[in-house]
């Protein structure tokens, strides 16, 4: 996975991303002295946890590295270390983390805009069917370029290691994801009469035809495995209904209701919260 969108030029190069996908995931410096402070503050960062989080993350850990998501580095070609650390998410499941809090301090700050559910509101309706379509580890299908790879490294039991995949964590990844993904939804859009709606790794489709939706969400998928993409079917909604759940609330589209869903709004504020948290700078 670690370099799967690299493996489809050819296709990239239809919207004119073809350097971009090839070239990857790269740092950009906040100014011409900020490489100098992270080699003054240059230290091996120790994998902190307990014996469970230790054993959680290398079994997580060695599926990475086997799907080239991680890769070994030598210790005398990093020139960073970020910590790294197991948390357990609402849904009581592991989530590994590198914390680039102090190399987000360094990296220039760029603003894009993310969609949420007021635009789902603004986009529906009234008498909509909507499908979903799930991207798997949508992040890691990015590379990142040979020169930041030092800059991404970490340690765990003696040994060291770098993403070759771009990771989750630095404040530039989500807006790398969002450049490669906009210009395919674009397409999609030209080309068919659905609305959608992407929320990083979430697509959310909108007609008024079932039998047009559920065609045209195929295509969809069939658009996104052509990029390279990995769809995640257990999380995808591929038959047309009229139940939007997105960000924790749910929008009934026969009639315009909404309402909370305290359960999952509480699940996902407590992962956005810290999604903010990992990628924030600092101050």
């Amino acid at each position: 996975m670690g370099e799967q969108t690299a493996r489809y030029l050819e296709q990239w190069e239809t919207i004119n991303l073809k350097d971009f996908s090839q070239q990857g995931f790269t740092l950009q410096w906040k100014d011409n002295q900020s490489i100098n402070k992270l080699q003054r503050q240059l230290k091996i960062m120790r994998f902190r946890g307990t014996e469970e989080e230790a054993r959680e993350y290398k079994i997580m850990l060695e599926k990475e590295l086997k799907e080239n998501i991680v890769i070994p580095i030598k210790k005398e070609y990093i020139k960073w270390y970020n910590p790294t650390f197991m948390i357990k998410k609402a849904n009581r499941k592991w989530r590994m983390i590198l914390d680039a809090k102090a190399l987000n301090k360094q990296i220039a700050d760029f603003h894009f805009k993310m969609h949420d559910s007021n635009e789902v509101k603004q986009t529906i309706i009234l008498g909509d069917c909507s499908t979903s379509v799930d991207l798997s580890s949508a992040f890691h299908h990015l590379i990142v370029q040979t020169e930041s790879q030092p800059y991404l490294a970490f340690e765990f039991q003696n040994n060291h290691y770098t993403y070759r995949a771009m990771p989750f964590g630095t404040k530039h990844s989500p807006i790398y994801f969002v450049t490669a993904m906009e210009p395919i939804m674009q397409q999609i859009r030209m080309k068919t009469e659905i609305r959608i709606i992407n929320f990083f790794d979430d697509i959310l489709l909108l007609h008024q035809n079932n039998e047009y939706l559920k065609n045209m969400t195929q295509k969809v998928i069939d658009t996104m495995k052509y990029f390279g993409f990995t769809i995640n079917t257990e999380k995808s909604e591929t038959e047309p209904n009229q139940t939007v759940i997105f960000l924790g609330w749910e929008q009934n589209l026969a009639n315009a209701t909404i309402k909370t869903k305290p359960k999952k709004r509480l699940l996902l504020l407590h992962d956005l919260f810290n999604m903010r948290r990992w990628i924030q700078t600092g101050t």
